[in-house]
């Protein structure tokens, strides 16, 4: 099985399993921007969890402000 596939089967489950607990991240630019990414090999998955940090730390900064 190559790496993109178990990639793409990685985010199937943790979807899935995300959508039972009431949370559903698809659908968002910048989630489906970074799970392209992620399947694609474009980027590993802490440099992805960097970058959701980064966006997040962001917009929490700029709702203080």
């Amino acid at each position: 099985m190559s790496q993109r596939h178990l990639r793409s089967r990685g985010f199937r489950k943790a979807e899935a399993s995300l959508k039972l607990e009431g949370m559903d991240p698809t659908g968002t630019p910048l989630y489906e921007g970074l799970k392209k990414r992620l399947i694609a090999g474009d980027i590993t998955f802490e440099q992805g969890r960097e970058e959701i940090l980064a966006h997040y730390t962001s917009r929490a900064k700029l709702k203080r402000a």
